[in-house]
């Protein structure tokens, strides 16, 4: 399967439509978190790999783009990148460029075939991107790109892999995280959901992947989405293995 049938704008069958909606729903969710914010930048993180974080990030951006306001999708896991892949683009130069260089960030940003949607890929590998993510170029670029884009969306390395999603979560209005049903142990969650809690990371929910809806409707090539939404401060209690996931307590 290439992985672009993994993006929503390739879909077109109506189980394929529905899964459209329920980004629709986490974009909405998102807005409700932060009702008295125009811009908002949102980092989609994951105790480990493999449980869709990408996937996921990059559809939600194409939701927010398909609504009419203007979105970047960041990728930041520089340790694995997978936004250029699911594009179909090549990785050329991208955010470590873009912060290792004294050139215009914009430079290193692609127009999608998205409305509304742009995307930087993570770029050239660096040996500690830590320090790269953690740098005041970063930081100053970061905010520079809230001034022109109403939703950014930060795809991070997992939290228990390297210390890049704890260094970059302060700098996101609100951390979510991505937990694949079946796949990802409560101990790996609560030790994530830990990490996050010490960098003072606004953990606003959570999304489970691939799990059949309450109603036994299975979403397609095999994901499934629930998502839930709490407050700042609040401690997950994410069951992967419950029938809907849990809201952040």
């Amino acid at each position: 399967m290439k992985e672009r049938s993994l993006l929503v704008t390739s879909l077109d069958t109506n189980s394929d439509k529905a899964i459209s909606a329920l980004f629709g729903k986490i974009k909405t969710n998102i807005d409700f978190s932060f009702p008295d914010k125009e811009k908002i930048c949102i980092m989609m993180t994951s105790a480990l790999y493999s449980e869709g974080k990408s996937t996921i990030a990059a559809n939600t951006a194409i939701a927010m783009a398909m609504s009419g306001r203007k979105t970047l999708l960041l990728d930041a896991d520089m340790l694995k990148p997978m936004v250029h892949q699911l594009f179909e683009y090549v990785n050329g130069v991208g955010l470590f460029d873009a912060i290792s260089t004294k050139e215009d960030w914009r430079r290193f940003i692609i127009k999608s075939s998205v409305p509304n949607l742009y995307i930087m890929t993570s770029g050239k590998k660096p040996l500690l991107s830590a320090r790269f993510l953690g740098s005041k170029r970063f930081k100053s670029m970061l905010e520079d790109m809230r001034t022109e884009y109403d939703y950014i969306v930060v795809d991070t390395p997992p939290v228990l892999a390297v210390p890049d999603a704890q260094i970059l979560s302060p700098l996101a209005d609100g951390v979510i995280v991505v937990v694949r049903h079946g796949k990802t142990t409560m101990d790996a969650l609560k030790n994530a959901n830990e990490a996050l809690s010490h960098a003072n990371a606004n953990i606003i929910g959570a999304v489970i992947n691939d799990k059949a809806v309450k109603d036994g409707i299975y979403y397609g090539y095999g994901y499934g989405y629930g998502y839930g939404y709490g407050k700042r401060g609040r401690r997950m209690k994410t069951k992967p293995n419950s029938t809907n996931i849990k809201t952040v307590k």
